[in-house]
């Protein structure tokens, strides 16, 4: 699946992606990913055409 995709977790449909949002880390992980330019990390926002679910998604660090 691609990054822009998301599967609903309520009810399995493939999900809209709304918006992206820039987030304090939480995670030493999260830590890692910060975006110096941003001073935080990305969170993808996604809602569910078939029931209504919204859920996000945080950017995972890349690999050094």
């Amino acid at each position: 699946m691609a990054a822009d995709q998301m599967q609903c977790s309520q009810c399995g449909a493939q999900m809209n992606h709304q918006a992206d949002k820039l987030a304090y880390p939480v995670t030493a992980e999260e830590l890692d990913a910060i975006d110096p330019g941003l001073d935080g990390v990305i969170e993808s926002i996604f809602a569910c055409p078939s029931c209504g679910w919204i859920d996000s998604r945080r950017a995972t660090p890349s690999p050094t």
